[in-house]
Parts: C-alpha cells; sequence; structure tokens
C-alpha cells in the first residue's frame, strides 16, 4: 500500500512538472506561418534569397507541410530550393523555423515586374498551417527606367568675391538616370543674383536645369561679381525643390556659397578674434575674449559690449564682464592697439544644469573704430561640471533570487488566477539576452508563463517592480523583452511604468504611474521579432524626483488566446 501511495505522489509531480514547464514537450503543435506579408528582389540579384516560415513553438514532433508559388512560371521567371513550383519542407521536431530559398531567372528582356504568391497547405505530423499562410514576392525587372536619387556634393564652399572663373556645385547620383529629367532650385541669403552673383546659363531664381538620359551627375555653375565696395561676406544658399521624370530628390538638397569679400575698409574695424574658445567649463576661472582690429589704432577708443538676449546664462549670476553685471558694457582702446582684450568670469555654482552659452555683440565704437562687418557676434558655451554620471545595470547573473535584486513583484485586483502566476527569477540556460549585445544569451531573468490547461481561464493581472532610482534630469530606461508564444494565443499587453510618488508598499495605484510604452507579441512580429527573439526597448523620461520602473502584464485566458509567456532581462537606468 506505501509503495502504490508513492509511486501515485510520484506520478503526480511529473504530470505538475509536465503542465509547469512545457518547454521540452514533444506532444503539442507546431504552426507555421510567415511573418513577413511581401518582400520584393531584383531580377539579376546574384543570390537566392532565403524565407524563413517560422514555427510557434518547439513543443512538437515534426511534420511536414507544401509550399506552392503561382503568379508567374518557374524556370523562365524563378528557381527555388525545392527544383519546382510545389515542394515540400520538412519541420524537424522541436524546431522553429523551416526554411527554402527563391532566386529570380535574369533576362535581357523588359518584361515588366512579376508577383508571386507563396502559399502554405497541406500541413502533416505535428505541424497546423497559421492564418499567415500566404506571402507575396516581388520581381522587379533591372531592364526597367532607373530614376537617380540626386543630392549636392558638398554643403558650403567659399569664393573670392574677384575670381573670374565658375565654381561649380556638384550634383552626384547614385545611378546612372535612363530617362533623364529635370531639376529646380531656388536660393536664399544675403546674396542678391545679378548683383552679387550668377550661375552660368540663368537669367533669374528659381531656374530648372535639364538632366540628359544616361547622365551619371550634374551641376551648376557660380560665378560672383566683383564691385568695389567694403562690405561683409555675404551667402546664397541653393536648394534643390523639385526633380521629374528620371531624377529625384535625396536627403543633402542644399549647398551654401559664401563670397568672400576683396575690398579693403577705408575705415579701422574691431571684430571678435575668430580664435575666441568655443566653450569654457564652469570651474574654468576666466574667459579671455580677443578682438581683432583691421589697423593700428592712432587715437584712444571705446567699445560697447552687448548681452545678446539669446544668451541662456544670466549675467550676474553665470558670468560677469571684467566684474561688471551692466549691459552694455563699454571698455577702452588705446592709441597705438592692434588688439585688445576683455575678461569674463564665470560663476562656478553647485547646480545640476543645461550647458549655457555667452553671446556677446560688438554694438559700437569710437574714436576711430567702427564696428566690423564679419565677426561682431561671439557665442561661448558653458558646460556644466556638475553633472555625476549614474548607471544602474540589474542583469540577474549574480543574484539568487527575486529579493536579492531588490525588485518586488505582486498580483494586481484584477488577476483572479493563482497567485503564483507573477513574474519569477528564473534560470534557465540560453534563454535570455546577454547586457551587452542583445543577439547573444545568458542564463538567468525574470519569466511569466500560463496556459489554461494549468488552472482554467481567468484574468492575469500583475506588476514587477525595480528598485528606487535616485537620479532625475534626462534619463534613458532600457530592459530587453522577448515573448515565447506566438501572437495566435498570446494577446497580452506588456506595459512599461514609471513613478515618482510610489512609496514601495507593494500596494498598486494607477494615479502614481507614468507610461513609458508598451508591448505585445503582435506588435514585436511585426517588427521582425520572432518567437525569444529579445528587443531591447529603450524609453526616455525626465523625472524630477527619485523613482521606480515597474513592468505589468494583463491578458484575458479565455479558450481562443489560452497561454503566455514573457521573459525580460537587464533593467538599465542610465543618465
Amino acid at each position: 500500500m506505501k509503495i502504490k501511495t508513492l509511486f501515485l505522489l510520484l506520478f503526480s509531480l511529473v504530470i505538475f512538472i509536465s503542465c509547469e514547464d512545457e518547454e521540452d514537450d514533444q506532444n503539442g503543435t507546431g504552426t507555421v506561418s510567415f511573418s513577413l506579408e511581401e518582400i520584393s528582389e531584383i531580377e539579376n540579384a546574384t543570390q537566392s534569397l532565403s524565407l524563413n516560415v517560422g514555427v510557434d513553438n518547439f513543443n512538437h514532433a515534426g511534420g511536414t507541410f507544401t509550399v506552392t508559388l503561382s503568379g508567374a512560371t518557374y524556370g523562365t521567371d524563378y528557381e527555388t530550393s525545392g527544383g519546382s513550383a510545389s515542394f515540400v519542407l520538412t519541420v524537424p521536431a522541436n524546431s522553429l523555423i523551416a526554411s527554402f530559398s527563391i532566386i529570380p531567372v535574369d533576362n535581357d528582356i523588359l518584361d515588366g515586374n512579376k508577383t508571386l504568391t507563396i502559399t502554405l497547405s497541406d500541413a502533416t505530423g505535428s505541424i497546423a498551417i497559421g492564418e499567415s499562410n500566404t506571402m507575396i514576392y516581388n520581381i522587379v525587372d533591372n531592364e526597367q527606367p532607373i530614376v537617380s536619387v540626386l543630392n549636392f556634393e558638398t554643403d558650403a564652399v567659399q569664393i573670392n568675391e574677384d575670381d573670374t572663373a565658375a565654381t561649380p556645385l556638384n550634383i552626384t547620383f547614385d545611378l546612372p538616370t535612363s530617362n533623364g529629367g529635370t531639376v529646380t532650385f531656388e536660393t536664399t541669403g544675403d546674396a542678391i543674383f545679378g548683383t552679387d552673383f550668377t550661375v552660368e546659363g540663368q537669367t533669374a531664381t528659381p531656374f530648372t536645369i535639364t538632366v540628359a538620359p544616361g547622365a551619371t551627375s550634374a551641376s551648376i555653375n557660380v560665378l560672383p561679381i566683383d564691385n568695389l565696395d567694403f562690405e561683409a561676406d555675404k551667402t546664397v544658399t541653393f536648394i534643390m525643390t523639385e526633380a521629374t521624370d528620371g531624377v529625384s530628390l535625396g536627403t543633402a538638397l542644399t549647398s551654401t556659397v559664401t563670397i568672400v569679400n576683396d575690398d579693403a575698409s577705408p575705415f579701422k574695424l574691431i571684430d571678435f578674434s575668430t580664435t575666441n574658445p568655443a566653450t569654457i567649463s564652469e570651474d574654468g576661472g576666466t574667459l579671455t575674449l580677443n578682438f581683432d582690429i583691421s589697423e593700428t589704432t592712432t587715437q584712444d577708443a571705446t567699445v560697447e559690449l552687448t548681452v545678446n538676449t539669446g544668451s541662456t546664462a544670466g549675467l550676474g549670476t553665470d558670468f560677469t564682464i571684467e566684474g561688471s553685471t551692466t549691459s552694455p558694457y563699454i571698455f577702452n582702446v588705446l592709441a597705438g592697439s592692434s588688439t585688445a582684450s576683455v575678461n569674463i568670469p564665470i560663476t562656478d555654482d553647485a547646480d545640476i544644469e543645461d550647458d549655457e552659452t555667452i553671446i556677446l555683440d560688438i554694438t559700437n565704437a569710437t574714436g576711430g573704430l567702427q564696428v566690423g562687418v564679419n565677426n561682431t557676434s561671439n557665442t561661448t558655451t558653458i558646460t556644466d561640471n556638475d553633472f555625476v554620471p549614474f548607471s544602474y545595470v540589474e542583469t540577474f547573473e549574480t543574484v539568487a533570487d527575486l529579493s536579492a535584486s531588490g525588485f518586488e513583484a505582486f498580483l494586481l485586483p484584477a488577476q483572479d488566477l493563482p497567485s503564483s502566476k507573477l513574474f519569477k527569477y528564473n534560470n534557465n540556460a540560453g534563454k535570455y539576452s546577454d547586457v551587452n549585445d542583445v543577439t547573444q544569451s545568458s542564463d538567468t531573468g525574470l519569466v511569466l508563463f500560463y496556459a489554461n490547461n494549468q488552472n482554467g481561464n481567468g484574468v492575469l493581472d500583475n506588476v514587477i517592480i525595480s528598485p528606487q532610482m535616485a537620479v532625475l534630469g534626462d534619463i534613458d530606461v532600457s530592459i530587453d523583452i522577448t515573448y515565447s508564444q506566438a501572437p495566435e494565443f498570446n494577446n497580452a499587453v506588456v506595459t512599461f511604468y514609471y513613478s515618482e510618488t510610489y512609496d514601495g508598499s507593494g500596494t498598486w495605484n494607477d494615479a502614481d504611474w507614468t507610461v513609458m510604452g508598451t508591448e505585445t507579441a503582435a506588435g514585436l512580429n511585426a517588427e521582425g521579432y520572432n518567437t525569444n527573439d529579445y528587443k531591447r526597448k529603450v524609453m526616455s523620461i525626465n523625472p524630477t524626483a527619485n523613482f521606480y520602473v515597474a513592468v505589468r502584464v494583463n491578458q484575458t485566458i479565455d479558450d481562443t488566446f489560452w497561454k503566455t509567456q514573457w521573459r525580460l532581462d537587464n533593467f538599465k537606468v542610465n543618465n
């Protein structure tokens, strides 16, 4: 009798374990389906394109299914690894994928694009056909006219006002254009067409050029107009605004030409030096700004500096001008000077803040000096030195259970399924993601699994919460996530939150939490993530106080959506 009782207990334990851990089971059915709806290949492709048919789970004993291609002629338009337009693929036991390949047959005939419909059918063994059982495969005729994509070769060029030769602005083509076309240009800037510059072959702006069939490049030739006037350098920006027929617009659509003045000034001019530092650390002490004078002064002069309203640094709080908090600030330039300088003491505070800019303008000059024309404004950025890097990473590799990591998991009121059905610490070789490379594997993480053959239908609604993060400001939260049960029966919504007001009590209040993002198995699948493929989900937030991170899973388990499985790994918080 004792032996019989022991046997029954062991048998019940085996049944329980098989229900809890279905990952080594071969008694299920693997449903095959396409993850893509449509794909295209050029007719003259030199390598075959491998197409994968996904199996929604590996708890199956294998089987076969038939692949049928229709819509074009086998041997004339394409060939397959199966050797015909209809062939059988074998799915080994526990496999998550079956593959075959297609390669177009190239010809020299302009015969248009071909569209194939690939259909999965006639499954045998432990394999079933899913709802996504068709895919479109387009063969793009490479003899069709080629539309070239146009971009400026460079975004900026400098020319002298007295140049006698035109300067080309080159336009690159990604491919030779079959039919050619036209390109329209507009201009902006303070340089005026007909007064400061011309374009060879054009009489005004906007203007249009013609691109010949077979062309591989184009250009417009810019010629400056010389005059005797002393003036500031001028700029003109050329913008490609429209392309027709066999040419199209790319992304580098502007090119700016600076026309450098060649005429001497009749006055002594003062400008900021072009060698002034662009940045200074908040604890850098004193910023010295230098000035260039076009000719040595012959009498004492004054120069007026004004803080530009665009400055984000405050005069008197973040900096002073020679100790002064007054704007405009006037300083003296002695006779016989060819340079000048002013000192800008920088205030070092303890505030964590954004970098700030000091913008000063030369607004007036006396004593034979005049305000310059090319560099009358100077911008210097004060870089904050109070920032402390924050980096939190939990890989679950060095802890033995959930509590050791500082995480807590608990049910929400809507869950009526057993209290054990929530995220748990799990050690399972190769099932989790590597902290440095999400495409590689690790052995530990968090898992949630439920199927209605365990405790019937009901509602799953539970949450896992991180330790409190003692950091604020611009923050990136990163969590690796994957689904292990396909969207056909896993419609759980996984929601990511953060909270500055949660008190760590284990009591959930929706008003405490702000949504950072959501994921579903269907959404991940549409992004190209198959079952057990991890996505490294990065979410940006800007908390003003210490905060917690939470992940919530909600699914109504019924006879259609009857099971779910999710894994999480590598919680990261960085500022």
